[in-house]
């Protein structure tokens, strides 16, 4: 209760906090009425500039989640918080971008790490560690993500941060957008305890809006499709993927797997004015080279995952680009109010004709497990920098007996995020 507690008021501070700060946003100024020198501004965030040679901007970002379950036993703490980072991001010489982000108290606490080489728009070279071009849902960020968790396939099939080398850029009027890299390995996702992953992996995706040339005055215009692959070698040993439910609760067992790991994504974005539908579809195949008995070849352990979502902003704000309420709380409105709801699937297996299903490690058809989760939510855009997001989840598994509780299929979870971003 002390830390529920200390949390409302930490919230309650940052409602006051920006109304505080906005009345003091200002320019350093010379005689001739233009900025001079390095000068500290205040717009929608702290920043240090000095002129076009040097940006500078101080970035933060808070999550508090309060959770309840359907059950007393389904997990003990109900409030935590998911996110504490900081980090700076900018420009300097005019040509190279950057940005360093750092998640406090955590093991895994540098998030990005970059710099991006942008002369031309159309070519652009990026180094550090970064997203690896995969899924829309995960390279969405944190604070930009219309539920409170992500999907399955965002969360477990993309691969997520590493670190590489990337060429990207846009053409033909920006009607066409490709990212291709070289990366150490296949991405955080894939690393856990002891299992190491994919080795140095390629990785691409592209997206287009096909409809913009015959339709440019038509919502049709905002239609976005996407493909995205990646490639990689994967050691012998236990080194699939993980299936997960929301709550890092195990529910596939572990699998014997040697050879490529190839991921092909497909996806669809479509956001006209305030309404958005997004959909993913994603397919990860793991070789199983010499894992059966005699050392023979084993079918590949295959994961599907998909998902469909939809939003809607009740106030009328426009969703590309970020919802921005129009008339902010205690300045004229209410802020902007959004609805949302999403299905997801996840499901893992082999087949192998003529062979019965089993759970063993090195069964030529593994007997797979999935899951479906429905979310529906509320979205609360207080203004610039507090967003709070409602979730209501219902996750159901396909085997009751290799559900995180035995004997149990289904579970409900409601969530309350209260985010603030500079």
């Amino acid at each position: 209760m002390i830390c529920v507690r200390r949390s409302v008021a930490a919230v309650a501070c940052l409602f006051v906090l920006p109304a505080a700060v906005s009345a003091q946003d200002s320019k350093s100024q010379g005689a001739d009425g233009k900025p001079h020198g390095l000068r500290l501004e205040w717009t929608h965030r702290p920043s240090l500039r000095a002129g076009d040679m040097l940006r500078v901007d101080f970035r933060l970002k808070l999550q508090g989640d309060f959770r309840e379950f359907s059950s007393e036993d389904d997990r003990p703490d109900t409030f935590a918080m998911s996110r504490r980072r900081i980090g700076i991001q900018g420009n300097f010489l005019k040509h190279f971008e950057y940005q360093v982000e750092r998640e406090l108290k955590r093991e895994n606490a540098w998030r990005d790490v970059f710099l991006n080489f942008r002369y031309f728009r159309d070519v652009q070279i990026q180094a550090g560690k970064f997203k690896v071009p995969f899924s829309l849902d995960q390279l969405t960020g944190e604070v930009n993500q219309d539920f409170v968790y992500r999907s399955r396939l965002g969360d477990l099939l993309a691969p997520g941060r590493d670190i590489g080398v990337m060429v990207h850029g846009s053409v033909l009027h920006r009607g066409l957008g490709y990212e291709g890299g070289v990366f150490r390995h296949d991405g955080d996702n894939a690393r856990f305890g002891d299992n190491p992953g994919a080795g140095h992996t390629i990785a691409g995706r592209v997206t287009s809006m096909p409809l913009r040339p015959f339709a440019n005055d038509s919502p049709l215009a905002e239609l976005t499709l996407g493909f995205a692959m990646t490639s990689g070698d994967v050691p012998e040993g236990l080194n699939a993927l993980r299936g997960l439910g929301i709550w890092d609760t195990l529910f596939s067992s572990d699998v014997y797997v040697k050879g490529r790991r190839q991921r092909l994504g497909f996806e669809e974005s479509w956001e006209p004015g305030a309404f958005s539908v997004k959909s993913e579809y994603a397919r990860v195949t793991d070789e199983r080279q010499g894992q059966g008995l005699l050392d023979v070849d084993l079918p590949s352990l295959v994961w599907d995952g998909w998902y469909v979502a939809g939003a809607w902003v009740i106030t009328g704000e426009k969703r590309a680009g970020g919802v921005e309420p129009r008339r902010p709380l205690f300045q004229g409105g209410i802020g902007a109010i959004e609805a949302a709801a999403r299905y997801d699937q996840l499901k893992a297996g082999s087949h192998a004709p003529g062979e019965a299903p089993e759970t063993n490690p090195r069964a030529a058809n593994f007997a797979g497990n999935g899951e479906g989760i429905w979310t529906i939510g509320v979205n609360w855009y207080v203004n610039r920098w507090i967003k709070i997001q409602l979730n209501g989840i219902r996750e159901r598994f396909d085997d009751i007996d290799r559900s995180p509780r035995p004997g149990r299929d289904t579970f409900l979870t409601g969530v309350c995020r209260l985010q603030f971003v500079l």
